[in-house]
C-alpha cells in the first residue's frame, strides 16, 4: 500500500465525514462526496488498494460527478478510467518529507493553534463545511491571526508516524505575505513533537506560490499525480 495516498485518504475521510459526508470502500479506493459541496477535492476517489475496479467505483457514487486520483503504481488504470468515458484533468504534485526541523518563516501574521471552528470557516471560505473536523482526534488546526481577523488556516492529520498536511487556505487581501509558509513550519514542528517521522502534502503539478512554498519547506516531489472526472 502506498504510505502516502493511505494517510491522505484516511484524513480526508475523517473530514469529509464530520462534516457532514460520506464515506467508504469501493473498488480498491476510498471514496468521498459531500451532497452541499461540489468541489472535486471532496467528491473523488483515492485509489489504496493492490487492484482498483473503476466501475465499483463509478456505482459508488452513483451518478454524482466525481474525481479518480491515480497515484504512481497503478498500470492501466487510466485506460480503465478513460474506457468508462472519464476524462483526465489538471493533475497534482504529491510531495513528502522527513522530520527534519521546519526552516523559519517570517511573517507579521500571529501564528496559533485553534479549536475554534467559527474562525477556521472564516479563514477556509469555500471549504466551511470542513470545520466540523476541528477539533476531532488526530486533528491540529492552525490559523494565522491579523489582529482579530482569521486570515489563513491550515491543518495536519497524524497517524502514528505519518502525518498529511493540508486545508491550506489564505484570503485574498492577505495572501503573499507569508502566512502559508509559517503555517507549514508550524504543522511540521507540531508534528514532530507528536512523533510524526514523516510529512506529505499536494498540490498542482505547475509550480506556483503553493508549490514553492512546500519546496522552501523542506518537502521533494514524490510524483505527478494525474486526475480524472466522471463523464457529465
Amino acid at each position: 500500500m502506498n504510505e502516502l495516498e493511505r494517510v491522505e485518504a484516511q484524513a480526508l475521510r475523517d473530514a469529509v465525514i464530520l462534516g457532514g459526508g460520506r464515506a467508504g470502500m469501493a473498488g480498491g479506493a476510498t471514496c468521498v462526496a459531500h451532497p452541499r459541496v461540489p468541489m472535486p477535492e471532496l467528491n473523488r476517489a483515492i485509489p489504496v488498494g493492490t487492484h482498483v475496479d473503476v466501475a465499483a467505483i463509478r456505482s459508488w457514487f452513483a451518478g454524482r460527478e466525481h474525481g479518480v486520483c491515480v497515484p504512481a503504481g497503478y498500470l492501466g488504470l487510466a485506460e480503465s478510467l478513460a474506457a468508462l468515458g472519464y476524462s483526465e484533468a489538471d493533475p497534482w504534485m504529491k510531495f513528502r518529507r522527513g522530520d527534519a526541523p521546519a526552516p523559519s518563516a517570517s511573517t507579521s501574521f500571529l501564528i496559533a493553534q485553534t479549536l475554534d471552528a467559527d474562525a477556521f470557516t472564516v479563514a477556509v471560505g469555500e471549504t466551511a463545511e470542513l470545520s466540523g473536523f476541528v477539533g476531532a482526534p488526530g486533528w491540529l488546526h492552525f490559523l494565522a491571526w491579523d489582529g482579530d481577523e482569521p486570515v489563513a488556516s491550515g491543518a495536519l492529520y497524524a497517524d502514528g508516524e505519518s502525518g498529511w498536511i493540508g486545508v491550506g487556505t489564505t484570503r485574498e487581501a492577505w495572501r503573499g505575505r507569508g502566512a502559508q509558509s509559517a503555517l507549514l513550519a508550524a504543522r511540521i514542528d507540531a508534528g514532530r513533537e507528536l512523533g510524526v517521522r514523516w510529512f506529505t502534502t499536494e498540490t498542482g503539478a505547475e509550480p506556483g506560490p503553493s508549490y514553492r512554498n512546500i519546496l522552501r519547506a523542506g518537502f521533494e516531489e514524490a510524483y505527478r499525480r494525474p486526475n480524472w472526472l466522471s463523464p457529465r
